[in-house]
């Protein structure tokens, strides 16, 4: 299983990946990077912790919200078992992060 080393709010973690998913990985964080920093004033909004959970529930309310076919971009279309998919692995990421962030 490939490593990747990705940054969330200027700390670097670890993650696994599926071959040939790294770069994928790389823009997913880059991503959650930048709706952290849009959301908590450029990350300093409480602890770490907090930022990360509040930027994933953003996340996962904006991907229901899609799915319910509120706010989907024009002409993508969702399937329901992809996002039910997406949304288990968005909890396993946090899940994984909080784990990490209570031993640190």
């Amino acid at each position: 299983m490939p490593q990747v080393d990705i940054e969330i709010n200027n700390r670097l973690y670890r993650m696994g990946c599926q071959e040939g998913q790294e770069g994928r990985l790389r823009e997913l964080a880059a991503y959650v990077d930048r709706r952290l920093k849009q959301l908590t004033g450029g990350g300093k909004l409480g602890s770490e912790a907090q930022m990360l959970v509040m930027t994933c529930l953003v996340l996962a309310d904006e991907m229901q919200d899609m799915a319910a076919g509120r706010g989907a971009p024009a002409g993508l279309a969702l399937d329901e078992a992809e996002v039910a998919a997406g949304l288990d692995q968005v909890a396993r990421r946090i899940e994984e992060v909080a784990a990490r962030l209570e031993r640190a």
